[in-house]
């Protein structure tokens, strides 16, 4: 498998994992209001929210740098899909779409006849 097709099955579960898992919770807890709440609740979902945070903040200027260096267009697309749909979704999209611009640059130029 190239690296390319594992970021994009990686996007697509990253994309789906999180919304499943939610709204798996909203069908077992129905109407549950408090669901923003529950991530303090425990010292481990803390870390965990604290980890992701970190973790974003990382990956912005990353991605600000890498898209610059690499003339990715539309590069900021990816700051609100991670925000909306998360970090499992908009880090593995944007390696797949980096991917495919290096291999586009290491194509040699063909010659014009």
């Amino acid at each position: 498998m190239s690296l390319r097709a594992f970021y994009l099955i990686a996007a697509i579960i990253g994309g789906i994992a999180p919304y499943a898992t939610y709204f798996g919770y909203l069908a077992y807890v129905p109407g549950a209001s408090g669901a923003l709440g529950l991530v303090w609740g425990s010292a481990i979902s803390a870390a965990t929210l604290i980890d992701f945070t970190i973790s974003c903040v990382v990956f912005w200027p990353f991605l600000y740098t890498e898209a610059k260096r690499l003339g990715i267009r539309h590069w900021w697309a990816f700051i609100p899909a991670n925000l909306i749909i998360g970090l499992s979704f908009a880090l593995p999209a944007f390696l797949y779409v980096r991917e495919r611009k290096l291999t586009a640059l290491a194509q040699p130029l063909s010659p014009s006849a």
